[in-house]
């Protein structure tokens, strides 16, 4: 294993003290029509939330999905099952602690339950990378920066959320380049380090460990 790789979780430290610090010190104030604002995210109401906004939130169901598909072959201590099922409710918060605590050095599970198989398939990359081309051409085409921009600045909410989504596409491409160095693959081609996308089209094509 490469040097490089044991020293990732340092900066998956750093990312979660700094999306700690964000939220805490730096994020605007909860609006008074929070939950109205999380219902309109929930319903995807474009009338009442920039589709930049409902684009982000919803990519915040698919990171976690991903990570599930690199961290629940995971063998060693913490177990990654509650760090993974908490994500889907608190992202990078409950994400980013598992991913400075893993243990690198554990062996892959060779022969995984069916749902991890599942999870860890190539057809679920590949729903991934879809779901994730729709959502970013959603926003680009329907959203507007300025309308995001002014939510982001008058919504915690909306600002932590799209903090977490930056922490968690750095820590995925992190994650993405310890799994590939652990299952003995070999060096990433370009299109890896493509932002979000890397990643996805990464789990698109990973052979399983059966191969």
């Amino acid at each position: 294993m490469k040097p490089a790789i044991g020293g990732y979780r340092y900066l998956y430290a750093l990312l979660w003290l700094g999306l700690i610090g964000y939220s805490v010190l730096l994020a605007p104030p909860a609006p008074p029509d929070l939950l109205e604002q999380l219902a309109a995210l929930v319903l995807a109401d474009s009338a009442r939330i920039d589709p930049i906004a409902i684009a982000l939130f919803n990519l915040l169901g698919v990171l976690p999905t991903a990570f599930l598909a690199i961290l629940l072959f995971d063998t060693g201590r913490p177990s990654p099952w509650p760090f993974a099922i908490a994500a889907f409710f608190l992202g990078g918060f409950a994400l980013l602690l598992y991913l400075a605590l893993r243990d690198f050095r554990a062996p892959l599970d060779p022969h995984p339950g069916r749902f991890v198989r599942a999870v860890g398939s190539r057809r679920l990359g590949w729903i991934l990378f879809a779901i994730t081309l729709v959502l970013l051409g959603v926003a680009l085409v329907a959203g507007s920066p300025m309308s995001f921009a002014s939510q982001f600045n008058g919504s915690k909410f909306i600002a932590v959320m799209s903090a977490d989504l930056i922490a968690l596409s750095i820590a995925l491409h992190l994650a993405a380049d310890t799994d590939r160095v652990r299952r003995g693959l070999p060096p990433p081609p370009a299109w890896q380090h493509l932002p979000l996308l890397g990643p996805l089209l990464y789990l698109s094509t990973r052979p399983s460990l059966q191969d």
